[in-house]
């Protein structure tokens, strides 16, 4: 039975609905409190209780509830959980939303204010010389930080499993430090790796599958003392990455032993990898150390700390999970420093995030699984150790669409921990939508995308797939029954190493990559503007297999080549694709009747219409042409000054240029964020 106090915070919130339908939250509220906004909330564990009493009364209330959280810092030490019963309806929507100038802080981590010079000699000991006196170090538990989450990565092809794995990361001024590493930029390469060297590859490199590998220099005896020791690379396939935990150094034999479970490839001899999570390599402004059994931070500042914020996340789970719940609608919020994902939906329907901000995550910024008609508008997501959205919608089987839409979104500087595979949206499912978004600064590609029936248009991108390499800004890959996906009127620009400075991992980037059988892709009224410097392997569009893909109406600008081949043979064709009909994740009968190429799907491989692009300033218009493309009014203007711009700059676009050189289909001036309720351009 409800207590006398229950009862009355329930009568005070049904006289408050019945005036007003809102609620207020709160950083000075208090946990008695009804709820007013005399006498707020402290939490949106309130408030949710609250909404939940309500409904147990009877229906919401016409035009449902609001819950109005006013500015400031709410610290979020559990998940904030929504299920089915907290769902709101189509006519009256259960609504939380910033009531302030400023947008709320739910925040995963704590703030660090003092700082002091390292006295321990172990300590000392261990750091370079060169940075004994510039490292300061923070007293994590007089900080607040209860217990300290252990230093574990995994990465795409780490045996550990690409996933989210929880970690503790420190900011300051908003900006993240990088675990302590070497060399500070870029990579060195592995030495011999010991046999036997069983596992052969196309490119004729042999490899071993056990962890261990030759690296002769002077560090490794620093290395040898460190307690947990880590090295990232990419041990086998430049887009194949791990993190792998040092077992132990065989100081003469120069040789590294990495602990179970391995890097799912193998590895081989002459690949791209360096050391992370060390202290004795803490030596650079911007790096850090954490140590567990000191309970300590140790920081190499950039600037001076006396005024700055200095963070550390805590949060080892999402900020927010929602299950099965329908009609929410969170407006003006800010999540941030969480050691994992940063919020999660699954099922449900018609959820909205709305001019929200989502940064400083470990994972994920936003998770959405199942459902349909999910809708992330006008938000700001950055600063991630994986990736932006993670975006599931829809049937493949019946081919029902999820009606998701993601769009005039920032994402930006993401790929921080995990650096391949996580991208600004990571699309599946059926019938879900990316548009109008502006995408930036990501080391894996902006867009992943698999199943059927998308739309992507009208985002701009740049600066992505910064490091690993075999990949594009859109990435597809595997499956001949992907179909009905359109790429229309987006702006790819600056990607990967355009500027073609040195060879390692540059050749193999485009804008938008169609991998191993991608079919009936339909990429139209697309600008690339440097998306592959010479010397290259692929083109702004590179398509690998498949058929039945076009590229038409396209503007490829300053790039090294506009559409790149690689042909598979019959053989190969006809085996990958032989039981692709029959797969159980789809209905045969169905896909006949909604994609009918697909009755002759293992005829004429490779097949693809090129028509009616404009190739301006680019060496060449093909690579590794073939006779199954058809190409259709392609026009080529090698010397042309045409939408000429220097260096970073974005297109020079004009309405009399794209109309002499064809291409006045393009709505260029619309691509990208645009000015709504949400988002104010300057």
């Amino acid at each position: 039975m409800p207590s006398f106090h229950a009862l009355g915070i329930v009568f005070l919130t049904m006289l408050m609905l019945s005036a007003g339908a809102e609620f207020f939250v709160s950083p000075h509220g208090a946990e008695g409190n009804p709820g007013t906004k005399e006498q707020p909330f402290l939490t949106l564990e309130q408030a949710r209780d609250a909404i939940r009493a309500v409904k147990q009364q009877g229906t919401l209330p016409e035009g449902g509830i609001v819950v109005n959280v006013l500015p400031g810092l709410y610290p979020a030490r559990d998940t904030f959980r929504l299920t089915e019963e907290d769902s709101g309806t189509a006519a009256s929507p259960i609504t939380y939303r910033g009531a302030g100038a400023e947008r709320p802080r739910f925040t995963g981590g704590v703030r660090i204010h003092r700082f002091a010079l390292p006295e321990d000699e172990a300590v000392l000991a261990r750091l370079p010389e060169s940075a004994r006196g510039k490292v300061w170090q923070a007293d994590l538990a007089e900080a607040g930080v209860a217990a300290l989450i252990p230093f574990e990565r995994g990465g795409f092809a780490g045996g550990r499993g690409f996933l989210t794995h929880p970690e503790m990361e420190l900011f300051v001024d908003g900006a993240p430090m990088t675990v302590a590493r070497w060399p500070n930029d870029g990579f060195v390469q592995t030495g011999e790796v010991p046999g036997p060297l069983t596992l052969v590859s196309w490119d004729k490199r042999p490899g071993a599958e056990h962890g261990r590998f030759r690296f002769e220099s002077e560090r490794l005896a620093r290395w040898a003392e460190e307690p947990n020791g880590w090295l990232y690379g990419y041990w086998f396939w430049e887009w194949a990455d791990s993190y792998e935990q040092i077992a132990g150094i065989d100081l003469e034999k120069q040789e590294i032993s990495l602990a179970e479970p391995w890097h799912r490839y193998g590895y081989r001899k002459e690949q791209r990898f360096h050391a992370v999570n060390m202290l004795c390599e803490l030596d650079a402004p911007g790096e850090w150390y954490l140590d567990h059994e000191r309970q300590r931070a140790y920081l190499y500042p950039k600037t001076d700390l006396n005024n700055a914020v200095v963070e550390i996340s805590m949060l080892a789970a999402p900020l927010m999970q929602i299950e099965g719940a329908s009609h929410l609608r969170f407006q003006g919020l800010l999540w941030e420093c969480g050691a994992a994902d940063g919020a999660q939906l699954r099922g449900g329907e018609d959820c909205r995030f709305e001019g929200c901000v989502i940064r400083k995550m470990a994972g994920n910024g936003l998770e959405i699984h199942g459902g349909n008609g999910h809708v992330v508008q006008s938000c700001d997501i950055h600063t991630l150790g994986r990736g932006g959205i993670v975006l599931n919608g829809g049937d493949r089987k019946t081919l029902i669409p999820g009606g998701h839409l993601v769009e005039n979104c920032h994402i930006h500087n993401l790929s921080r921990i995990d650096r391949t595979y996580t991208p600004a949206v990571l699309l599946g499912g059926v019938g879900n939508r990316i548009r109008h978004n502006l995408v930036h600064d990501v080391s894996s590609s902006a867009f992943r995308v698999g199943g059927n029936d998308h739309l992507i248009e009208l985002n701009e991108v740049h600066r992505v797939v910064l490091e690993s390499d075999d990949q594009g800004a859109v990435d597809m890959w595997g499956n001949a029954t992907f179909r009905g996906i359109v790429f229309r009127h987006n702006y790819w620009r600056h990607l990967g190493n355009w500027e073609a400075t040195g060879e390692a991992g540059s050749k193999q980037r485009a804008g938008i990559r169609l991998d191993d059988a991608i079919s009936g892709v339909l990429i139209q009224g697309n600008v690339f503007q440097r998306v592959c410097a010479t010397p290259t392997h692929f083109g702004g569009v590179q398509i690998h297999g498949g058929k039945d893909n076009i590229v038409e109406g396209n503007l490829f600008v300053d790039c090294g080549a506009a559409v790149s081949f690689s042909a598979w043979s019959d053989e190969r064709w006809r085996k990958f694709v032989a039981d692709a009909l029959d797969d159980p994740a789809i209905d045969r009968e169905l896909y006949l009747q909604r994609y009918p190429k697909l009755a002759q799907l293992e005829e004429n491989h490779n097949a693809a219409l090129v028509r009616g692009n404009a190739v301006v300033r680019c060496d060449t218009l093909f690579l590794r042409e073939h006779d199954a493309v058809e190409s259709l009014d392609n026009r080529e203007y090698p010397e042309s000054d045409a939408f000429k711009t220097e260096g970073t700059e974005r297109l020079n676009w004009s309405a009399e240029e794209a109309a002499r050189y064809g291409v006045a289909h393009i709505p260029f001036d619309q691509i990208g964020l645009y000015e709504d309720a949400w988002r104010k351009m300057r």
